[in-house]
């Protein structure tokens, strides 16, 4: 059997190093057009903030330990086109021009994403930079430590565009971060979370600008100088744009069922509506076990694709459970993680729910070190099963791990009373006999047993 591979970052680095391993006859071919394979992006703004200097372990794999593997691997070559019918692809190889076909009996598309690049007049000058690749971040790290920058501009207060919010930061840099959005990353935390993170932004001395949208920029000499929006101009010396991304998946319109966002419709076993086409990691609409198909772009999702689709090409399949969309930001002292839906995008999707907060204290109040830990969940009206939870944890000891058992239980199913009768332990050390996973649980069922 042969098989190819779109694409080789997570995703695709997965699926052939467990196809490989699983089944060494199968005749594995790798395509990607960059020069590398699976960069950790979300480790950009970590390296840009000088929490470490050697970026090589940013990298998990490579094209020598994938070929000690027996597979094929094309770096600096692009799909150019896919033929389903008779199940072959044009390659371009971007070295020397050349184009060639190529066969396959399976192929596996793992085309990821790209960042959004609305057409802004001046969006060609210099220092507008995107986060993304590898060569994205050696160029913001360059530019950053320049002493001709010292404003930055960041467009975008998703995880991406926070964190180097914080990375700029610390390099004493003035930093302004805009959105169209009235919060920050608004799509996995509710108010009872953004607001203090805006807060602690604000004390720090970041110039935020929600509810704004950007209109153009200006220049001199070819330099980004300004960034203009529907309510005022700012000093820019760099900008990084992190505005959101979207699937790279054109090379199969029109050839396998999407959902509106481009992302490629899977079944369970990361299968398209085209026999013998797989998608996975960022290409693919994964089912989301409370909003169904969704464009969940997380590089845990990715990963855990690339092994399904892998095992039932060998013959050994497994069945995806879905995602929560499970994730986490550490920024500016706020150690936050959430999985499933928030109040907000429950709001937004029409679904019923309720919702119960808590600020506790994530140990017995006599012991000398208790801190500070809040939670949210978010569960259905009608059967009380679970359907989101958020997390904050803000002392020395950061709690934002339980977030793991909320996600399982959304993927169960699970319902309030079931969640609270889950068997975990109690130690002062650690925690409280009723703690701040299970306090909540029991104030949405009417057993609020704090003292008064």
């Amino acid at each position: 059997m042969k098989v190819i591979s779109v694409g080789t970052n997570h995703a695709g680095t997965s699926f052939v190093r467990t196809l490989a391993k699983v089944n060494k006859d199968v005749e594995i071919t790798a395509y990607d057009k960059n020069t590398n394979i699976s960069f950790l992006g979300c480790g950009i703004a970590l390296w840009v903030g000088g929490e470490f200097e050697d970026p090589s372990g940013l990298f998990y794999s490579d094209k020598e330990q994938l070929e000690s593997m027996g597979i094929k691997v094309k770096m600096e070559h692009e799909i150019v086109s896919i033929n389903e019918k008779e199940k072959f692809v044009t390659v371009k190889n971007l070295k020397t021009g050349e184009e060639f076909n190529d066969s396959y009996d399976k192929l596996v598309f793992a085309g990821g994403t790209w960042p959004i690049v609305p057409p802004f007049p001046g969006v060609e000058l210099e220092n507008i930079f995107l986060s993304k690749l590898y060569q994205h971040a050696q160029a913001i790290k360059k530019a950053v430590k320049s002493e001709e920058v010292k404003n930055v501009v960041v467009i975008g207060a998703g995880y991406i565009g926070i964190e180097l919010v914080e990375a700029f930061y610390k390099y004493n840099k003035k930093v302004t971060l805009i959105d169209m959005e009235d919060r920050v990353v608004p799509r996995y935390f509710d108010k009872e979370f953004t607001d203090p993170l805006e807060a602690k932004m604000k004390q720090d001395g970041i110039n935020l600008r929600l509810g704004e949208k950007v209109s153009e920029f200006k220049g001199e000499n070819g330099k980004v100088t300004k960034v203009v929006t529907d309510k005022g101009e700012y000093d820019a010396d760099m900008v990084i744009m992190s505005i959101g991304f979207r699937p790279q998946t054109k090379l199969l319109e029109g050839k396998v069922d999407m959902i509106p966002s481009k992302a490629i419709k899977v079944d369970s076993r990361m299968r398209t509506s085209s026999k013998d086409i797989y998608a996975i990691g960022d290409s693919a609409a994964l089912m989301h076990n409370v909003l169904g198909p969704s464009h969940v772009a997380l590089a845990t999702n990715a990963v855990k694709s690339g092994l399904v689709a892998a095992m039932d090409i060998a013959g050994a399949p497994l069945e995806f459970p879905g995602v929560q969309g499970t994730n986490g930001i550490d920024v500016f002292g706020h150690h936050y993680t959430s999985t499933g839906i928030s109040e907000e995008t429950a709001k937004r999707n029409n679904i019923k729910v309720k919702t119960e907060f808590l600020i506790d204290k994530d140990r017995p109040e006599f012991m000398k070190n208790a801190e500070d830990v809040q939670i949210k969940i978010v569960y259905d009206s009608e059967n009380l099963k679970l359907l989101g939870a958020q997390i904050g944890s803000f002392g020395s000891h950061v709690h934002t791990e339980a977030i793991f058992m909320l996600s399982l239980a959304i993927q169960k199913g699970m319902t309030l009373p079931e969640i609270a009768l889950i068997d975990v332990y109690f130690l002062p050390h650690y925690n409280k006999p009723f703690n701040y996973v299970l306090q909540p649980i029991l104030n949405a069922l009417g057993l609020n047993y704090t003292k008064k």
